[in-house]
């Protein structure tokens, strides 16, 4: 580890919380995080609302590491923490490292642009694999693109990654280890900005996997659904699934009413209306909005009263 990660033998707080010494490094640096798993990289058992539960909150810490002091370490990526990451595997026979590379050659030689991407802040993963952080603006969207090119997720809304020293157990032929991941490239205190083009690229472009984290189903695609429309006899479940993925991914104020509206709306303009009425359409978005408003409230409800509870 390197810079803001480095820890000295008699630091108390890795005496006091091992890996959440890490957790309290990256709240300073203004990240969200959440607990994990030992070894693992899902949500710890106490975090029974997976990512919604990251904190700044300093005392979540004492609260988990200091009995659970092997406890790996997440960061939300997303609008919470302006954070969007390229998350780069080599499994299922797929070499994601070598598809985001030649991906990007091929994006710089028929484009108008040098398509490329600063990498000064990596972290490699015990798969062999690489995480690259990005700065994004805030109150920017990112949305996550799990399988937009083979091996390689976007990491962003309603995600995190697992952040290093954490150590997840490995398998392979000759059994299993618990390996770290590990800060190879830059500090996690000050990732590049990722570039407008990049950006654009990712909101735009359509996502081949599925969003693992939530229900492994693939999420509504918003502008393959403004091309085709609502498919009958799912209209009322996919708007429903598109306006929640909205909603959890702008601001719940005006404006971010504003956007997704007008996202949907051209949705259901290309969508065939017989038998789907107005008022059955306004029903649904305002169903969705209330579900992710409900969610966003019993998720800070219930971690006040877990971590303040237990303290």
């Amino acid at each position: 580890m390197t810079g803001c990660l480095d820890f000295t033998r008699d630091d108390p707080e890795v005496a006091q919380l091992g890996m959440g010494a890490a957790a309290l490094r990256y709240q300073r640096m203004g990240y969200a995080v959440l607990g994990l798993g030992v070894g693992s990289k899902r949500p710890h058992s106490d975090f029974k609302h997976g990512v919604s539960w990251a904190t700044r909150d300093q005392a979540m810490p004492w609260w988990l590491w200091r009995t659970e002091p092997l406890a790996g370490v997440g960061i939300a990526t997303g609008q919470v923490n302006q954070l969007v990451v390229i998350d780069l595997d080599l499994k299922h026979g797929e070499n994601g490292v070598r598809n985001f590379g030649d991906f990007l050659v091929q994006a710089s030689a028929v484009g108008v642009m040098d398509c490329t991407v600063p990498m000064d802040t990596e972290v490699s993963t015990p798969g062999g694999g690489w995480h690259i952080w990005l700065r994004t603006p805030a109150g920017y969207a990112v949305p996550s693109r799990p399988g937009i090119l083979p091996g390689v997720d976007i990491q962003g809304d309603g995600h995190y990654v697992v952040a290093p020293p954490s150590r997840v157990w490995v398998d392979s032929d000759q059994g299993s280890a618990l390996l770290p991941y590990r800060q190879v490239n830059g500090c996690p205190c000050e990732p590049p900005w990722a570039p407008a083009w990049f950006l654009r690229w990712i909101e735009q472009a359509q996502a081949t996997g599925t969003d693992h984290g939530k229900t492994g189903v693939p999420l509504p695609d918003v502008e393959q659904l403004k091309q085709t429309g609502l498919e009958r006899g799912s209209r009322n479940t996919t708007l429903h699934r598109l306006a929640c993925s909205l909603f959890r991914r702008l601001p719940d104020n005006a404006e971010g009413y504003r956007v997704a509206m007008g996202e949907l709306e051209l949705v259901l303009a290309a969508t065939d209306m017989r038998g789907f009425s107005r008022a059955e359409v306004d029903r649904t978005i305002t169903s969705a909005r209330e579900f992710v408003r409900r969610a966003r409230r019993d998720g800070e409800a219930a971690w006040d009263q877990s971590i303040y509870g237990r303290r």
